[in-house]
């Protein structure tokens, strides 16, 4: 059941329909557990596409084993296009031939922040004029929290075939990014801290790995992740 949520999220499926075999006797019981699961929902939202991510999903089914799926998408038809053609223009002008897979990551880390300030607003009061914690506010507004730098950053990792998926926290998100068959942290909003001399760029949380984070962090909990989903950075 848990595969069939991820396809239709990363398919980008706004509606759809399956049906429980009898022989899965379990088959409703889990999908209520499931669509009733907010932080297992979210976190299988982060291994799809980001275009394909949802900002609601209901689930409905009935006693002949029918469950119908509903989404709401976080970006738009034309969000994609805007996104889609910004990204191609950016790769166009920074990203060379030449450019090994590091380098290119690290091009389009240190153009995302140099374009782009935390949206210190939306982080406060919940509330922002720009779509801060999309894509759309770190690429096209300028603005953004986490999320809108880490699917903003996703989008290009799957413009270049790297493999990469969103990891969360409680609080928080980044991505997580396969570099010479290693899984490593790529965190664009603590390279991008809020500051009172003017913009800051940093590549503190550049690539780094499990031990690398821990010692960055500090004692904060930011980056506490549940190893049992985000099984590849074990």
């Amino acid at each position: 059941v848990k595969n069939i949520f991820y396809s239709i999220i990363n398919n980008g499926w706004a509606d759809f329909t399956f049906y429980c075999p009898k022989e899965y006797d379990s088959c409703l019981k889990d999908v209520q557990k499931i669509s009733n699961d907010d932080s297992l929902l979210t976190n299988i939202n982060n291994f799809a596409h980001p275009l394909n991510s949802f900002a609601n999903i209901e689930t409905s089914y009935d006693d002949s084993g029918e469950v119908n799926v509903s989404l709401k998408k976080l970006y738009s038809d034309d969000d994609k296009m805007i996104i889609n053609n910004k990204v191609n223009s950016i790769i166009t002008a920074e990203i060379n031939n030449d450019m090994n897979d590091t380098q290119k990551i690290r091009t389009i880390h240190d153009f995302i922040i140099n374009n782009t300030e935390y949206d210190v607003e939306r982080n406060e009061k919940g509330t922002s004029a720009y779509a801060s914690n999309t894509a759309y506010g770190a690429l096209i507004d300028g603005k953004a929290i986490c999320s809108g730098y880490a699917d903003a950053m996703a989008i290009f990792l799957n413009k270049f075939n790297i493999p990469n998926f969103k990891i969360a926290s409680g609080t928080h998100v980044w991505n997580a990014v396969k570099i010479n068959n290693e899984w490593l942290h790529l965190d664009l909003t603590w390279d991008d801290p809020v500051s009172n001399i003017g913009p800051i760029l940093d590549h503190k949380y550049f690539l780094i790995n499990n031990e690398e984070l821990s010692k960055a962090d500090g004692n904060l909990t930011d980056h506490t992740f549940d190893k049992t989903i985000y099984q590849e950075l074990k």
